[in-house]
Protein backbone atom coordinates (compact mmCIF):
# COMPACT_ATOMS: atom_id res chain seq x y z
CA UNK A 1 0.00 0.00 0.00
CA UNK A 2 2.86 2.00 0.95
CA UNK A 3 4.48 1.66 -2.24
CA UNK A 4 1.78 3.02 -4.22
CA UNK A 5 1.16 5.80 -2.29
CA UNK A 6 4.79 6.43 -3.42
CA UNK A 7 3.96 6.22 -6.78
CA UNK A 8 1.02 8.78 -6.61
CA UNK A 9 2.61 11.20 -4.71
CA UNK A 10 6.00 11.26 -7.32
CA UNK A 11 3.08 11.59 -10.02
CA UNK A 12 1.69 14.62 -8.37
CA UNK A 13 5.34 16.40 -7.65
CA UNK A 14 6.30 15.54 -10.89
CA UNK A 15 2.99 17.23 -12.49
CA UNK A 16 3.32 20.30 -9.88
CA UNK A 17 6.71 21.19 -11.98
CA UNK A 18 5.97 20.21 -15.23
CA UNK A 19 7.92 22.32 -16.91
CA UNK A 20 11.51 21.49 -14.53
CA UNK A 21 9.99 17.52 -15.36
CA UNK A 22 10.19 18.09 -19.35
CA UNK A 23 13.48 19.51 -19.41
CA UNK A 24 14.89 17.17 -16.77
CA UNK A 25 13.58 14.18 -19.14
CA UNK A 26 15.11 15.79 -22.28
CA UNK A 27 18.82 14.21 -22.09
CA UNK A 28 16.94 10.38 -21.38
CA UNK A 29 14.35 11.58 -24.21
CA UNK A 30 17.52 12.66 -26.72
CA UNK A 31 19.85 9.34 -25.40
CA UNK A 32 17.27 7.17 -25.36
CA UNK A 33 15.55 8.61 -29.27
CA UNK A 34 18.72 8.21 -30.85
CA UNK A 35 20.10 4.76 -29.46
CA UNK A 36 16.62 2.53 -30.43
CA UNK A 37 16.69 5.10 -33.82
CA UNK A 38 20.33 4.03 -34.31
CA UNK A 39 19.08 0.24 -33.38
CA UNK A 40 15.96 -0.02 -35.64
CA UNK A 41 18.34 1.41 -38.89
CA UNK A 42 20.56 -1.52 -38.16
CA UNK A 43 18.15 -4.20 -38.32
CA UNK A 44 16.20 -2.51 -40.94
CA UNK A 45 19.48 -2.17 -42.77
CA UNK A 46 20.25 -6.12 -41.89
CA UNK A 47 16.58 -7.11 -43.19
CA UNK A 48 16.51 -5.32 -46.45
CA UNK A 49 20.46 -6.82 -47.20
CA UNK A 50 19.38 -10.16 -46.25
CA UNK A 51 16.43 -10.48 -48.64
CA UNK A 52 18.50 -8.93 -51.30
CA UNK A 53 21.04 -11.93 -50.78
CA UNK A 54 18.01 -14.13 -50.71
CA UNK A 55 16.71 -12.96 -54.16
CA UNK A 56 19.85 -14.17 -55.72
CA UNK A 57 19.10 -17.90 -54.54
CA UNK A 58 20.13 -20.14 -51.30
CA UNK A 59 22.83 -22.61 -53.03
CA UNK A 60 25.02 -20.29 -54.88
CA UNK A 61 28.94 -20.10 -53.84
CA UNK A 62 30.09 -16.34 -54.85
CA UNK A 63 34.10 -16.51 -55.19
CA UNK A 64 35.81 -13.09 -55.21
CA UNK A 65 39.51 -11.99 -54.87
CA UNK A 66 40.73 -10.31 -51.70
CA UNK A 67 41.15 -11.90 -48.23
CA UNK A 68 37.89 -11.11 -46.75
CA UNK A 69 38.61 -13.33 -43.32
CA UNK A 70 41.75 -11.62 -42.92
CA UNK A 71 39.80 -8.20 -43.00
CA UNK A 72 36.98 -8.79 -40.82
CA UNK A 73 39.45 -10.59 -38.48
CA UNK A 74 41.69 -7.34 -38.45
CA UNK A 75 38.30 -5.12 -37.89
CA UNK A 76 38.84 -6.53 -33.98
CA UNK A 77 42.74 -6.39 -33.71
CA UNK A 78 44.25 -4.01 -32.29
CA UNK A 79 47.61 -4.92 -33.95
CA UNK A 80 47.75 -3.35 -37.05
CA UNK A 81 51.26 -2.88 -37.65
CA UNK A 82 52.39 -7.01 -36.91
CA UNK A 83 49.45 -8.61 -38.66
CA UNK A 84 51.06 -6.65 -41.84
CA UNK A 85 54.24 -7.28 -41.34
CA UNK A 86 53.17 -10.79 -40.71
CA UNK A 87 51.27 -11.05 -44.05
CA UNK A 88 47.99 -11.53 -42.39
CA UNK A 89 46.30 -8.47 -43.67
CA UNK A 90 44.80 -8.53 -47.01
CA UNK A 91 45.61 -5.81 -49.60
CA UNK A 92 42.27 -3.79 -50.01
CA UNK A 93 43.04 -3.48 -53.47
CA UNK A 94 43.07 -6.96 -53.92
CA UNK A 95 39.14 -6.95 -53.87
CA UNK A 96 38.65 -5.29 -56.96
CA UNK A 97 41.41 -7.04 -58.99
CA UNK A 98 40.43 -8.71 -61.93
CA UNK A 99 44.13 -10.70 -62.02
CA UNK A 100 43.65 -13.28 -59.28
CA UNK A 101 41.63 -16.00 -61.07
CA UNK A 102 42.78 -17.06 -63.58
CA UNK A 103 40.97 -19.89 -66.78
CA UNK A 104 42.57 -22.62 -64.94
CA UNK A 105 40.65 -22.05 -61.56
CA UNK A 106 37.45 -21.81 -63.47
CA UNK A 107 38.44 -25.30 -65.10
CA UNK A 108 38.98 -26.77 -61.59
CA UNK A 109 36.19 -25.99 -59.82
CA UNK A 110 34.19 -27.25 -62.71
CA UNK A 111 35.61 -30.51 -61.81
CA UNK A 112 34.56 -30.67 -58.04
CA UNK A 113 31.97 -33.59 -57.20
CA UNK A 114 28.94 -31.80 -56.45
CA UNK A 115 29.83 -28.75 -58.70
CA UNK A 116 27.04 -28.05 -60.93
CA UNK A 117 28.09 -24.53 -62.65
CA UNK A 118 30.80 -22.22 -62.53
CA UNK A 119 30.73 -19.02 -64.46
CA UNK A 120 33.44 -16.06 -64.52
CA UNK A 121 32.23 -12.10 -64.57
CA UNK A 122 34.31 -9.16 -65.86
CA UNK A 123 33.56 -5.56 -65.47
CA UNK A 124 33.48 -3.11 -68.58
CA UNK A 125 34.70 0.48 -67.40
CA UNK A 126 32.68 2.40 -69.43
CA UNK A 127 28.90 4.18 -69.86
CA UNK A 128 26.08 3.93 -72.29
CA UNK A 129 24.47 6.85 -74.54
CA UNK A 130 21.28 7.00 -76.91
CA UNK A 131 21.61 10.74 -78.82
CA UNK A 132 22.61 13.19 -75.85
CA UNK A 133 21.04 10.95 -73.23
CA UNK A 134 23.83 9.25 -70.96
CA UNK A 135 23.73 5.96 -68.42
CA UNK A 136 26.72 4.92 -66.37
CA UNK A 137 25.73 1.37 -65.08
CA UNK A 138 27.93 -1.41 -64.00
CA UNK A 139 28.81 -3.06 -67.10
CA UNK A 140 29.61 -7.19 -66.97
CA UNK A 141 30.98 -9.63 -69.22
CA UNK A 142 29.09 -12.49 -68.43
CA UNK A 143 27.90 -16.02 -69.58
CA UNK A 144 24.85 -17.75 -70.22
CA UNK A 145 25.31 -19.66 -66.95
CA UNK A 146 25.09 -16.66 -64.82
CA UNK A 147 21.30 -17.03 -65.31
CA UNK A 148 21.28 -20.63 -63.52
CA UNK A 149 23.46 -19.38 -60.89
CA UNK A 150 22.14 -16.14 -59.29
CA UNK A 151 18.64 -15.88 -59.88
CA UNK A 152 18.64 -12.18 -59.85
CA UNK A 153 20.39 -12.31 -63.32
CA UNK A 154 17.22 -12.61 -65.64
CA UNK A 155 15.75 -11.42 -68.46
CA UNK A 156 11.79 -9.83 -67.56
CA UNK A 157 11.31 -9.28 -71.48
CA UNK A 158 13.41 -10.11 -74.27
CA UNK A 159 16.13 -12.82 -74.24
CA UNK A 160 19.10 -13.43 -72.15
CA UNK A 161 22.33 -13.91 -73.27
CA UNK A 162 23.16 -17.49 -74.98
CA UNK A 163 25.56 -19.66 -76.19
CA UNK A 164 25.26 -18.10 -80.15
CA UNK A 165 25.71 -14.41 -78.90
CA UNK A 166 29.09 -16.51 -76.83
CA UNK A 167 30.24 -18.04 -79.97
CA UNK A 168 29.88 -14.98 -82.20
CA UNK A 169 31.09 -12.31 -79.60
CA UNK A 170 27.62 -10.53 -80.42
CA UNK A 171 27.44 -7.00 -79.45
CA UNK A 172 23.97 -7.57 -77.66
CA UNK A 173 23.22 -5.86 -74.12
CA UNK A 174 20.58 -6.63 -71.37
CA UNK A 175 19.60 -3.25 -69.60
CA UNK A 176 17.60 -2.72 -66.73
CA UNK A 177 13.98 -1.59 -66.69
CA UNK A 178 14.88 1.92 -65.22
CA UNK A 179 17.51 2.96 -67.64
CA UNK A 180 15.14 1.66 -71.05
CA UNK A 181 12.53 3.68 -68.87
CA UNK A 182 15.36 6.74 -69.09
CA UNK A 183 16.83 6.00 -72.50
CA UNK A 184 13.62 5.32 -74.31
CA UNK A 185 10.61 6.73 -72.37
CA UNK A 186 8.39 3.96 -70.30
CA UNK A 187 5.81 3.88 -73.25
CA UNK A 188 8.68 2.68 -75.71
CA UNK A 189 9.74 -1.07 -76.05
CA UNK A 190 13.63 -0.50 -75.53
CA UNK A 191 13.90 -4.36 -77.27
CA UNK A 192 15.85 -4.38 -80.44
CA UNK A 193 16.74 -0.92 -80.18
CA UNK A 194 20.62 0.00 -80.55
CA UNK A 195 22.79 1.72 -78.08
CA UNK A 196 26.24 2.77 -78.15
CA UNK A 197 28.84 1.49 -75.15
CA UNK A 198 31.84 4.29 -74.51
CA UNK A 199 35.25 2.50 -73.32
CA UNK A 200 37.92 5.38 -73.41
CA UNK A 201 38.53 5.60 -76.56
CA UNK A 202 36.40 2.71 -77.78
CA UNK A 203 32.57 3.40 -79.02
CA UNK A 204 30.99 0.21 -79.77
CA UNK A 205 26.85 -0.16 -81.01
CA UNK A 206 24.97 -2.56 -79.31
CA UNK A 207 21.65 -4.26 -79.88
CA UNK A 208 19.63 -4.49 -76.86
CA UNK A 209 18.23 -8.10 -76.54
CA UNK A 210 16.36 -7.95 -72.93
CA UNK A 211 15.29 -6.34 -69.70
CA UNK A 212 16.97 -7.35 -66.38
CA UNK A 213 13.95 -9.21 -64.02
CA UNK A 214 13.45 -6.73 -61.26
CA UNK A 215 14.46 -7.90 -57.97
CA UNK A 216 11.41 -9.03 -55.72
CA UNK A 217 11.91 -6.68 -52.67
CA UNK A 218 12.23 -2.93 -53.08
CA UNK A 219 14.79 -1.22 -51.07
CA UNK A 220 17.76 0.77 -51.53
CA UNK A 221 19.73 -1.95 -51.73
CA UNK A 222 18.27 -4.27 -54.44
CA UNK A 223 17.72 -1.23 -56.16
CA UNK A 224 20.90 -1.73 -57.29
CA UNK A 225 20.52 -4.13 -59.81
CA UNK A 226 18.61 -1.38 -61.36
CA UNK A 227 22.37 -0.09 -62.31
CA UNK A 228 23.51 -3.14 -64.20
CA UNK A 229 23.73 -3.81 -67.88
CA UNK A 230 25.31 -7.44 -69.36
CA UNK A 231 27.28 -8.28 -72.15
CA UNK A 232 28.77 -11.34 -73.48
CA UNK A 233 31.58 -12.49 -71.34
CA UNK A 234 33.67 -13.42 -74.71
CA UNK A 235 32.80 -9.82 -76.53
CA UNK A 236 33.98 -7.87 -73.30
CA UNK A 237 36.80 -10.14 -73.07
CA UNK A 238 37.84 -9.35 -77.00
CA UNK A 239 36.90 -5.96 -77.64
CA UNK A 240 38.06 -4.66 -73.96
CA UNK A 241 40.67 -7.14 -72.50
CA UNK A 242 42.67 -7.79 -75.85
CA UNK A 243 41.56 -11.36 -75.72
CA UNK A 244 42.25 -12.12 -71.68
CA UNK A 245 40.87 -13.44 -69.36
CA UNK A 246 39.90 -10.86 -66.95
CA UNK A 247 37.61 -12.90 -64.27
CA UNK A 248 36.47 -9.82 -61.34
CA UNK A 249 34.07 -12.75 -59.89
CA UNK A 250 33.14 -16.20 -59.91
CA UNK A 251 30.02 -17.62 -59.59
CA UNK A 252 29.41 -21.19 -58.35
CA UNK A 253 26.00 -23.55 -58.16
CA UNK A 254 25.64 -26.33 -56.35
CA UNK A 255 23.58 -29.65 -57.57
CA UNK A 256 20.61 -29.66 -55.59
CA UNK A 257 20.59 -31.24 -52.49
CA UNK A 258 24.52 -30.93 -52.13
CA UNK A 259 25.50 -29.52 -48.97
CA UNK A 260 26.54 -25.68 -49.41
CA UNK A 261 29.11 -25.35 -46.41
CA UNK A 262 30.76 -28.59 -48.13
CA UNK A 263 31.19 -27.81 -51.51
CA UNK A 264 32.39 -24.16 -50.13
CA UNK A 265 35.42 -26.19 -48.47
CA UNK A 266 36.12 -28.09 -51.33
CA UNK A 267 36.37 -25.05 -53.20
CA UNK A 268 38.78 -23.35 -51.05
CA UNK A 269 40.53 -26.37 -50.38
CA UNK A 270 41.06 -26.53 -54.90
CA UNK A 271 41.99 -23.17 -54.78
CA UNK A 272 44.72 -23.44 -52.54
CA UNK A 273 46.36 -25.65 -54.18
CA UNK A 274 47.06 -22.96 -56.63
CA UNK A 275 47.27 -20.06 -54.88
CA UNK A 276 50.16 -19.62 -52.36
CA UNK A 277 48.25 -16.67 -50.71
CA UNK A 278 44.68 -16.76 -49.76
CA UNK A 279 44.20 -14.28 -51.91
CA UNK A 280 40.71 -14.80 -52.00
CA UNK A 281 37.39 -15.69 -50.73
CA UNK A 282 34.73 -18.30 -51.38
CA UNK A 283 31.06 -16.98 -49.87
CA UNK A 284 27.87 -18.27 -49.29
CA UNK A 285 24.55 -16.91 -48.72
CA UNK A 286 24.82 -18.07 -44.77
CA UNK A 287 28.35 -16.64 -44.87
CA UNK A 288 27.66 -13.02 -46.45
CA UNK A 289 24.58 -12.81 -43.73
CA UNK A 290 26.82 -13.96 -41.23
CA UNK A 291 29.28 -11.33 -41.94
CA UNK A 292 26.43 -8.75 -42.03
CA UNK A 293 25.12 -9.25 -38.85
CA UNK A 294 28.79 -9.10 -37.40
CA UNK A 295 29.61 -5.59 -39.87
CA UNK A 296 26.06 -4.39 -38.71
CA UNK A 297 26.54 -5.12 -34.72
CA UNK A 298 29.88 -3.55 -34.81
CA UNK A 299 28.58 -0.84 -36.26
CA UNK A 300 25.62 -0.37 -34.48
CA UNK A 301 27.42 -0.87 -30.97
CA UNK A 302 29.63 1.73 -31.64
CA UNK A 303 26.85 4.65 -32.58
CA UNK A 304 24.89 3.53 -29.81
CA UNK A 305 27.82 4.25 -27.30
CA UNK A 306 28.33 7.30 -28.70
CA UNK A 307 24.54 8.28 -28.13
CA UNK A 308 24.52 6.59 -25.10
CA UNK A 309 26.63 9.99 -23.65
CA UNK A 310 23.49 11.42 -23.61
CA UNK A 311 21.76 8.91 -21.38
CA UNK A 312 24.56 10.09 -18.50
CA UNK A 313 23.74 13.48 -19.35
CA UNK A 314 19.77 12.89 -18.81
CA UNK A 315 20.56 10.83 -15.42
CA UNK A 316 22.97 13.63 -13.83
CA UNK A 317 20.55 16.07 -14.58
CA UNK A 318 18.06 13.93 -13.15
CA UNK A 319 20.38 13.86 -9.80
CA UNK A 320 20.63 17.72 -10.15
CA UNK A 321 16.68 18.50 -10.19
CA UNK A 322 16.15 15.68 -7.60
CA UNK A 323 18.67 16.99 -4.87
CA UNK A 324 16.75 20.87 -5.57
CA UNK A 325 13.47 18.78 -4.84
CA UNK A 326 14.46 17.69 -1.91
CA UNK A 327 16.11 20.98 -0.52
CA UNK A 328 12.57 22.75 -1.52
CA UNK A 329 10.68 19.72 0.21
CA UNK A 330 12.87 19.56 3.19
CA UNK A 331 10.02 20.99 5.53
CA UNK A 332 7.65 17.96 4.01
CA UNK A 333 10.16 15.46 5.03
CA UNK A 334 10.45 16.57 8.52
CA UNK A 335 6.87 17.06 8.64
CA UNK A 336 6.41 13.34 7.25
CA UNK A 337 9.37 11.76 9.97
CA UNK A 338 7.40 13.42 12.87
CA UNK A 339 4.50 11.34 11.88
CA UNK A 340 6.38 8.37 12.13
CA UNK A 341 7.40 8.04 8.16
CA UNK A 342 11.06 5.82 8.40
CA UNK A 343 14.51 6.43 6.71
CA UNK A 344 13.29 3.64 4.16
CA UNK A 345 10.16 5.25 3.49
CA UNK A 346 11.57 8.36 2.51
CA UNK A 347 14.38 6.74 0.42
CA UNK A 348 11.85 4.58 -1.55
CA UNK A 349 9.56 8.08 -2.01
CA UNK A 350 12.19 10.05 -3.84
CA UNK A 351 13.90 7.09 -5.82
CA UNK A 352 10.61 6.29 -7.10
CA UNK A 353 10.27 9.97 -8.03
CA UNK A 354 13.77 9.43 -10.07
CA UNK A 355 12.73 6.73 -11.82
CA UNK A 356 9.34 7.88 -12.84
CA UNK A 357 11.03 10.55 -14.40
CA UNK A 358 13.53 8.41 -16.30
CA UNK A 359 10.85 5.80 -17.50
CA UNK A 360 8.85 8.61 -18.80
CA UNK A 361 11.65 10.23 -20.25
CA UNK A 362 11.90 6.74 -22.21
CA UNK A 363 8.54 6.36 -22.91
CA UNK A 364 8.41 9.63 -24.70
CA UNK A 365 11.32 8.67 -26.57
CA UNK A 366 9.77 5.84 -28.29
CA UNK A 367 7.19 7.91 -29.62
CA UNK A 368 9.92 10.25 -31.17
CA UNK A 369 11.55 7.23 -32.31
CA UNK A 370 8.31 6.66 -34.30
CA UNK A 371 8.09 9.77 -35.61
CA UNK A 372 11.83 9.39 -36.70
CA UNK A 373 10.92 6.16 -38.29
CA UNK A 374 8.15 7.45 -40.55
CA UNK A 375 9.73 10.33 -41.69
CA UNK A 376 13.08 8.06 -42.62
CA UNK A 377 10.31 5.49 -44.43
CA UNK A 378 8.75 8.78 -46.18
CA UNK A 379 12.12 10.49 -47.56
CA UNK A 380 14.56 7.79 -48.18
CA UNK A 381 14.24 3.63 -49.30
CA UNK A 382 15.06 2.63 -45.92
CA UNK A 383 12.48 1.04 -43.50
CA UNK A 384 13.72 1.01 -39.90
CA UNK A 385 12.36 -2.46 -38.12
CA UNK A 386 12.07 -0.94 -34.08
CA UNK A 387 12.41 -4.54 -32.12
CA UNK A 388 11.37 -5.88 -28.33
CA UNK A 389 14.40 -6.27 -27.17
CA UNK A 390 15.51 -2.65 -28.48
CA UNK A 391 12.05 -1.15 -26.37
CA UNK A 392 12.82 -3.83 -23.10
CA UNK A 393 16.53 -2.75 -23.24
CA UNK A 394 16.11 1.17 -23.19
CA UNK A 395 12.94 1.51 -20.45
CA UNK A 396 15.74 -1.29 -18.70
CA UNK A 397 18.28 1.34 -18.76
CA UNK A 398 15.77 4.33 -17.82
CA UNK A 399 14.70 2.54 -14.78
CA UNK A 400 18.65 1.68 -13.95
CA UNK A 401 19.02 5.34 -14.95
CA UNK A 402 16.52 6.30 -12.42
CA UNK A 403 17.97 4.13 -9.46
CA UNK A 404 21.55 5.02 -9.84
CA UNK A 405 21.48 8.80 -10.52
CA UNK A 406 18.31 8.99 -7.76
CA UNK A 407 19.76 6.95 -4.95
CA UNK A 408 22.06 9.92 -4.05
CA UNK A 409 19.46 12.34 -3.64
CA UNK A 410 17.46 9.67 -2.13
CA UNK A 411 19.67 8.87 0.38
CA UNK A 412 20.10 12.63 1.28
CA UNK A 413 16.55 13.23 1.54
CA UNK A 414 15.96 9.91 3.79
CA UNK A 415 19.20 11.40 6.57
CA UNK A 416 17.56 14.77 7.33
CA UNK A 417 17.13 14.84 10.87
CA UNK A 418 13.50 15.56 11.73
CA UNK A 419 14.18 18.23 13.97
CA UNK A 420 16.37 20.47 11.54
CA UNK A 421 13.93 19.62 8.42
CA UNK A 422 10.96 21.20 10.59
CA UNK A 423 12.86 24.59 11.23
CA UNK A 424 14.06 24.37 7.74
CA UNK A 425 12.77 27.83 6.63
Amino acid sequence: MMFFESIKLAFKSIWSHKARAILTMLGIIIGVSSVVLIMSLGEGIKKEVKDVILDFGSDYIYIIPGNIESMTAMSGSTDMTSASLSGNMSNPMSFVSSDIFKKEDVDEIKKIDGVQIVTPMSIVTGYLKLDDKIVSPMIMGVEPDIAKVFEGFDADSGRFIDQKDMDDKSHVIIISRAYADELFGKDNDAIGKKITLINQDKENEYEIIGITKKPETSSMFSAEMDTLALIPYTTAKNDYYDGKDQFFRLGAKAYEGQDIKMISQKIKDNLATRHEEKDYSVLTPEDMMGMLDNIMTLLTTFISAIAAISLVVGGVGIMNIMLVSVTERTREIGLRKAVGATNGVILLQFLIEAIILSVLGGLISLLFVQIGIEVIKHYTSLTPVITWQAVSMSLGVCIGIGLIFGLAPAIQASRKDPIDALRYE
